[in-house]
């Protein structure tokens, strides 16, 4: 039954759901051309904000799992129907801008030339793309193995969470001599750190596989031959697309605690799927604002935005996840946005791989960025320890926290 009693009205998750699909395939509908009138603009912008919105309102409504996935997709959705909103702003000719459709799968740095992936097609065989698949199979065995072992060690070495939170601490630290964690909860957040990763890159290593089977599917068959509704032409197309995903895209986790700096980290090592959206709807329009200004500050503000735009994307899903506002995700990425910034005046932009780089700068770099993310960690890990459960599970078994080990949580 649907009460409409109380705000929000009270909806069965299958009836939130649609609630919440219905508005995308509205948008994508309204969006195969440039909105042409301000009235399409502010109807699109509407069901952003629509989107945005939903999942906040409804927060502790439902289980963790099951409005987490809605989470991430709305903001996922809505960033890219920001950028391309964006782009039909400034597209100097309607026909240089595509239906946005097309670009709900392309979140990726693609090479400048794609000579290199019709020239992967002509080559590819069989046999590649089956050793292509067992490797990637192995891979998330081994990810898996080693996610139920991090996550078994969680679960029977849980520690007292600190009551204050980290920023405090550290103010109390510095003020007061009080310390702010210790060698046990340093060792616990990373491990805790490393199941969230595992977490995620096995669901993106899930999804190669099965990128794998439909390209190996594709190379078989007879380029005259059409499937359902699709041509020959978008055929082509989506092979392209998986060759590419396959053999020239970096994994969304690239091992962060082996970074040799903070742009290392944050531009290549972690969440890469995010990286468009806070370069196009943060960087570059907080960069433009300063562009009279010298390029470093320009350059400076547009790191701080986008460190602020992820910041709030994370209090807003921990506001979904956990129903619960804490303000330490703030403190962690714009703390790592002030390090950027800081690092790249002392030592330069590390944008381009020094290839002359001695083994002995790369472990020196390596092991400072291993104390500053350790260091850091608290601020991101400790809302979700916290929590009295947790949204990530084992495929053995369930985690509920005592609540009398938790401070934060009645």
């Amino acid at each position: 039954m649907i009460s409409i009693q109380d705000f929000p009205p009270k909806l069965p998750f299958q009836i939130f759901r649609i609630a919440f699909v219905i508005p995308y395939f509205v948008f994508i509908a309204f969006s195969l051309e440039p909105p042409k009138t301000k009235l399409r603009y502010f109807s699109l912008i509407v069901i952003i904000i629509y989107l945005l919105a939903l999942p906040l309102v409804y927060r502790g409504e439902y289980e963790e799992i099951e409005i987490s996935p809605i989470a991430a997709l709305a903001f996922g959705w809505s960033f890219k129907m920001m950028i391309w909103l964006k782009r039909c702003l400034y597209a100097e000719k309607e026909k240089q801008i595509g239906p946005f459709y097309l670009t709900m799968f392309f979140w990726r740095t693609l090479p400048n030339d794609d000579t290199k992936v019709k020239k992967k097609d002509s080559k590819l065989t069989i046999r590649e793309i089956n050793l292509n698949i067992i490797q990637r199979v192995a891979l998330v065995f081994l990810k898996w193995v080693l996610f139920e072992m991090c996550y078994r060690w969680l679960t029977y070495n849980v520690p007292d969470i600190p009551e204050e939170s980290y920023p405090v601490r550290i103010f109390n630290w510095v003020t007061k001599g009080i310390p702010a964690l210790n060698q046990f909860l340093l060792l616990y957040y990373a491990v805790g750190t490393s199941v969230i990763i595992l977490s995620l890159s096995l669901g993106y290593d899930f999804f190669l596989v099965l990128n794998g089977l439909l390209l190996r599917f594709l190379i078989t068959l007879n380029n005259d031959k059409e499937i359902l509704f699709l041509e020959k032409q978008q055929i082509k197309y989506i092979k392209e697309w998986c060759i590419s995903m396959a053999y020239d895209t970096k994994h969304i986790f690239m091992y962060p605690y082996f970074s040799t700096s903070p742009r290392d980290l944050w531009s290549n090592r972690w969440q890469l799927f995010l990286k468009e959206s806070f370069k196009e709807l943060a960087y570059l329009p907080a960069r433009n604002l300063f562009i009279n200004k010298s390029k470093r500050f320009s350059e400076l503000i547009g790191v701080l935005a986008a460190f602020a735009m992820s910041a709030l994307l994370h209090e807003y899903l921990l506001l979904i996840f956990l129903n619960k506002y804490s303000g330490e995700h703030l403190f962690f990425f714009m703390l790592h946005g002030i390090i950027l910034v800081i690092w790249e005046g002392i030592t330069g932009s590390t944008r381009e791989t020094d290839s002359k780089k001695s083994l002995l700068k790369s472990i020196l770099q390596r092991s400072v960025m291993m104390i500053i993310i350790l260091f850091t960690l608290p601020g991101f890990v400790e809302p979700f320890a916290r929590h009295p459960h947790w949204f990530i599970s084992s495929a053995f078994t369930s985690y509920k926290r005592d609540p009398t080990l938790d401070f934060h949580y009645s």
